[in-house]
């Protein structure tokens, strides 16, 4: 089992993400702001985060760049998940450092599918 954080703007993704990890055995926290989350990485530091790249309240738009800043979390594996190409997503995680990249333009069952093995990878 993992403990996982989830940090994402929309509930309903939130809720069905939730539900994929903790359907797959993981310990799920999260948040639907990242000032949420910086403030819980400050005291807590999970397994691994699960993130959308685009999150209203990211001082100038960069998660990942404002993720890693936060101290213990730079090698803390982080999974993004964003509504842009599948292909696209691979490259900005290729090229941020993100260990995964999830489209939610391939819809939940594919999500519900893959993220689980993902967590396993990346934890296990």
């Amino acid at each position: 089992m993992a403990t996982v954080l989830i940090v994402e703007d929309s509930p309903l993704v939130v809720q069905m993400l939730t539900m994929v990890c903790q359907g797959a055995g993981h310990e799920v926290t999260s948040f639907e702001s990242f000032q949420g989350a910086a403030a819980y990485l400050e005291t807590t530091l999970p397994d691994l985060i699960v993130t959308d790249l685009n999150l209203p309240d990211v001082p100038g738009g960069d998660t990942l760049s404002e993720l890693r800043a936060i101290e213990g979390v730079a090698d803390t594996p982080v999974i993004i998940v964003s509504g842009r190409p599948r292909q696209e997503l691979q490259e900005i995680a290729d090229a941020s450092g993100a260990q995964g990249a999830l489209s939610k333009d391939d819809g939940m069952p594919v999500i519900s599918a893959e993220l689980p093995e993902l967590i396993d990878q990346l934890t296990g």
